[in-house]
C-alpha cells in the first residue's frame, strides 16, 4: 500500500492577504474611532449633569442635605420632563415645515420663534430648580462644594483665576 500524499499547503494569494490585513487595520481604526467619539461625546448618548446641576451637587453632601436637594430635583422633574417635550416637538414642528414640499420662510421663522419659546421655558425651569437647589445650601457646604469643583476642573480653576485679577 502506497501512503496517500499529504495535503499540499494552502495557496493565498498577495492580493487576497494584502485586503485581509487592510480590512483588519480598518477595523481596528473604527473601533478606536467609535471609542474616542463615545469617550468625548459622553453626554451625546448619556447626558452628563453640569457641575453646578442640583445632582452633582448633592453628591458631596451629608445624606440628610442630600435627599433635601433631591426632593427639589424630584419636585421640578415633571416640569422638566413636560417643557423638554415640548421643545422637542417645537424642533419635530419646525423640521416637518422646513422639509415640507410648500415651504413658506414665515412658517418656518414662527416655527423657530416656537423653539425659541420652548427652549426659554425650558432654561428657566432649570435655572428655577438649580436656584432652589442652591438656596438650600449653607455657606460651608457652597464653599466644600465649590473647593471640589476647583480641584475636579483645573481649566475652570485656571479660568476662574484668570478672571479675580485686578484690571491695571
Amino acid at each position: 500500500m502506497t501512503d496517500p500524499a499529504p495535503p499540499s499547503p494552502p495557496v493565498y494569494s498577495r492580493t487576497r492577504t494584502t485586503l485581509l490585513v487592510m480590512s483588519l487595520c480598518l477595523n481596528v481604526g473604527l473601533i478606536g474611532l467609535i471609542l474616542v467619539g463615545i469617550g468625548r461625546a459622553g453626554g451625546g448618548f448619556i447626558a452628563q449633569p453640569g457641575i453646578m446641576a442640583p445632582a452633582e451637587i448633592a453628591r458631596g453632601l451629608p445624606p440628610e442635605q442630600r435627599e433635601k436637594i433631591l426632593d427639589i430635583v424630584a419636585e421640578h422633574r415633571d416640569a422638566m420632563r413636560e417643557k423638554r417635550q415640548a421643545a422637542r416637538r417645537a424642533r419635530l414642528e419646525a423640521f416637518r415645515v422646513f422639509a415640507a414640499p410648500d415651504f413658506i420662510a414665515g412658517d418656518f421663522a414662527r416655527a423657530l420663534d416656537a423653539v425659541r419659546t420652548a427652549d426659554a421655558a425650558l432654561e428657566e425651569e432649570a435655572v428655577a430648580m438649580q436656584r432652589d437647589a442652591v438656596n438650600m445650601l449653607t455657606p460651608e457646604e457652597r464653599k466644600l462644594i465649590a473647593e471640589r469643583v476647583q480641584t475636579r476642573r483645573p481649566l475652570l480653576r485656571r479660568l476662574l483665576r484668570a478672571n479675580t485679577q485686578p484690571a491695571p
